[in-house]
């Protein structure tokens, strides 16, 4: 659910940042190249079945994971994986190598987000 703003604004200074999420695209950085996010990243991602991102860590980062569509694997560690599947959300601690992988029929929609800890 989203919040209305009042017309007398928000209670802060600065500028909110606004993206949004437009036709087929594959993967899409929801902050840009935008400095206004101070160790934080997030982003997009489109993967077709049998897809995956590819194995990697996020460094110093931690990583949450909320699956929009679809169902696949969230493979972690050496050997371990959690199945995921449309509203899960999969937390990946800092330094810990993983990959997401589509292992159904449809697409896999999900919107990542790591943040330095």
């Amino acid at each position: 659910m989203l919040m209305s703003i009042s017309k007398k604004g928000c209670p802060f200074s600065g500028r909110p940042l606004v993206t949004q999420l437009k036709g087929r695209q594959k993967f899409l950085r929801l902050f840009g190249d935008s400095s206004k996010a101070k160790g934080l990243r997030s982003g997009f991602v489109v993967l077709k079945p049998k897809e995956s991102v590819g194995l990697h860590n996020t460094g110093p980062s931690e990583e949450v994971i909320f699956i929009i569509s679809g169902s696949g694997l969230v493979c972690h560690g050496k050997k371990d994986s959690v199945k995921i599947k449309k509203n899960s959300f999969v937390y990946i601690p800092p330094q810990i190598p993983h990959n997401v992988i589509n292992t159904g029929k449809d697409l896999l929609r999900y919107i990542y987000t790591a943040a330095r800890v």
